[in-house]
């Protein structure tokens, strides 16, 4: 026998007593309903058990949503989530520190640093474009001068 049939026959022997167990759930929870329903005096509307089912679990429910163990829980849950994201964030930063990694914040923070350098170089730029057009003009105007004494 191969291994291919060997894991076949065993998975086949799995669903079996699988499909077995749950067949054998759905035929119990058939007899119950059936005797409940035998025990039950007229015709049952099974629109008003329904009704009278989810109005049940609505309340039982809105007690366990509103009850102080359930709340306190998730004050509970929430602050743990909190912290879990806090410290994985700072375990995050320490790894890329120590690796020499860049984070989107130096990455963030360095492009803004840049554009502000950029800024004031061009800013020097247009300060000695503006110089250097004030020589140039008082440059032709002197030479202008020269020639029309000479």
């Amino acid at each position: 026998m191969t291994e291919s049939e060997h894991a076949n026959g065993v998975a086949n022997r799995y669903c079996e007593q699988w499909m077995d167990f749950w067949s054998s759930t759905f035929d119990q929870s058939k007899e119950q309903t059936l005797a409940l329903l035998e025990a039950m005096p007229g015709v049952p509307d099974l629109e008003a058990l329904r009704r009278r089912w989810l109005d049940s679990l609505a309340k039982n429910l809105d007690i366990l949503l509103r009850s102080p163990a359930f709340l306190e829980a998730m004050r509970r849950n929430f602050e743990a989530m909190t912290e879990i994201k806090t410290h994985g964030e700072e375990a995050a930063q320490k790894i890329a520190r120590e690796a020499g990694v860049p984070r989107l914040s130096d990455i963030s923070g360095l492009f803004e640093r840049l554009r502000l350098a950029q800024e004031v170089i061009l800013d020097r730029l247009s300060a000695i474009d503006r110089r250097l057009e004030t020589i140039e003009s008082s440059l032709k105007r002197s030479t202008s001068v020269k020639r029309n004494s000479g």
